[in-house]
């Protein structure tokens, strides 16, 4: 356990200094240790260490400057219902908040990719969080709309 402890500490105090890119469990603990290859065991380390929330609002361990995953995911998660509605349209309040949390400004770009994704994005009633957080990141990483509008992510 002095271990584990001691491990966390070194990399909280690194803060950064991996750089890697930040996968679906978002930034913390588990992606320092894990990278973007193993996000069962980088969301696990995350959860079970409870240090991504010292990260996001410490700015350390690859969290400065980012939305985490997990609080995009529970934005989705508060808000599904009118996401639902608004990628169905191609816009609304609830895309353009989740657009600025995901790095775009262009908001309407965003939504109109969401739309032309909706299959995708929401393929049941019940899709999760995890998995319209997934969905969301490959559309801004692949549309060439939105990787000319919008921030690079990861």
């Amino acid at each position: 356990m002095k271990n584990i402890l001691l491990a966390s500490a070194l990399v909280l105090i690194s803060g950064s200094a991996f750089g890697a890119e930040i996968g679906p469990a978002g930034c913390g603990l588990g992606h320092q240790l894990m990278g973007k290859d193993s996000q069962v065991l980088a969301s696990t380390t995350n959860g079970t260490s409870g240090n991504q929330t010292f990260g996001i609002s410490s700015g350390t361990s690859d969290c400065a400057g980012t939305h985490s995953s997990a609080a995009i995911m529970n934005y989705i998660e508060t808000n599904k219902t009118a996401l639902v509605k608004e990628a169905a349209r191609g816009g609304g309040e609830t895309i353009a908040g989740l657009s600025k949390m995901m790095g775009c400004e262009d908001a309407k770009a965003f939504g109109s990719s969401m739309k032309s994704r909706y299959q995708t994005i929401f393929p049941t009633q019940d899709a999760g969080a995890a998995h319209v957080t997934v969905e969301l990141r490959r559309m801004m990483n692949e549309e060439k709309t939105l990787a000319t509008r919008c921030a690079p992510i990861s």
